[in-house]
This record gives C-alpha cells, structure tokens and sequence, in this order.
C-alpha cells in the first residue's frame, strides 16, 4: 500500500480536506477562509450524553469513566495553533468561542448569537473571496490572447448551436438550402 492509500485509510475526510483544500493550496487565502469554534465550558460537560459530538472522547464502559482523546486534542490544538496560523493571515481566520448553557435543553450550535455572527463572518469572508477571483478573472481577460481565445471559443459555440439546433439540421438537401441562404444574409 503506497503512502496516499495509507492516508487515504487512516485520515478523516475533514481533515483531508482541509490539509488538501486548504494548507496545501498555491494560495490559501485567496480560496479560502477558516472559522474555529471552541465550547468554553465543554469540560463542565463532558459527562453529557452529546459531548462526544463536539470533542473527541475515549470509548468508556460508563458515563463516569468518559476521558478526553488526549491525542485527537493535541492534533486539533496544533492544526489550529500552528499548521493554520501558518498559512493564513489574521485577515482569514475567525474564532468564536461560546457556551453550553442546559446541556439537556440546548444544544451549543444552536445559539443564535453563536449562528449570526457566524453568518455574517461567513457571509463577509465569501463576499471578499468571490470579489479576489472577479478581480483575478478580469485581470486574465485583459490579456489580449486570452480574450482572442475566448472570442473565438464564443463564435464557434454559436455557430454549433445555430448548426445543431437548427430544425432541418439532419438533411443533406435542407443543409445545402441552410448554406445557401446564410451566405445571402436570408433566414428561414
């Protein structure tokens, strides 16, 4: 088994994705962005029936025995304190810490100051992305090949759909007609 297969195996997909789609990109920045959460109080919790959905947690025999994947945490403290921080700048990155108040009633990703400022971070973060690959993509177009390439690439696309679309398209005789009447300048 060749090294990617062993990664492939052992990694989560999270996690491939993020050391794939992100800290292994040309430019992260430029594609993407990094929010965090940390439940300040999850310690307080961890005993509750849905803590192991938001920490890493030991398999145990019993509610009393439940310990912290120690391992699993250092891993997540060093993506986000050294591998992230490494490649983004401040400017990419948002962290939000909250609180699980009435583990029984509540669940922490539902809290609605949690969720706006999430959304608007989100939101604020995307926009400036998409306004960086507008910007990128005009900068292409005013070279003078590529946009000769592309005008082009947008006559032959028209040509093919007039070509195919065309009701008598499928004839010899109503082809030959077509021809002919274009190059007159006539329309059917």
């Amino acid at each position: 088994m060749n090294l990617l297969n062993l990664v492939n195996e052992c990694v989560a997909v999270t996690e491939r994705e993020i050391q794939c789609g992100m800290l292994e990109s040309r430019d992260p920045t430029s594609t993407s962005f990094c929010i965090t959460r940390r439940i300040t109080n999850l310690m307080d919790n961890i005993h509750h029936v849905h803590a192991h959905k938001f920490i890493d947690i030991v398999p145990a025999t019993s509610a009393a025995d439940v310990t912290i994947d120690v391992n699993a945490q250092q891993m997540l403290t060093s993506l986000q304190q050294d591998k992230i921080a490494a490649v983004f700048t401040p400017q990419s990155i948002a962290h939000f810490d909250i609180r699980w108040e009435n583990p029984d009633e509540t669940n922490p990703n539902e809290d609605e100051d949690y969720l706006s400022g999430f959304m608007e971070v989100f939101e604020c973060k995307m926009l400036a992305l998409i306004e960086h690959a507008v910007t990128q993509q005009r900068s292409v177009t005013c070279d003078a090949h590529v946009v000769e390439i592309l005008q082009h690439l947008t006559v032959c696309r028209q040509r093919s759909q007039v070509h195919t679309t065309h009701p008598h398209a499928c004839t010899p005789t109503h082809m030959h007609t077509w021809q002919w009447m274009t190059c007159r300048g006539e329309s059917f």
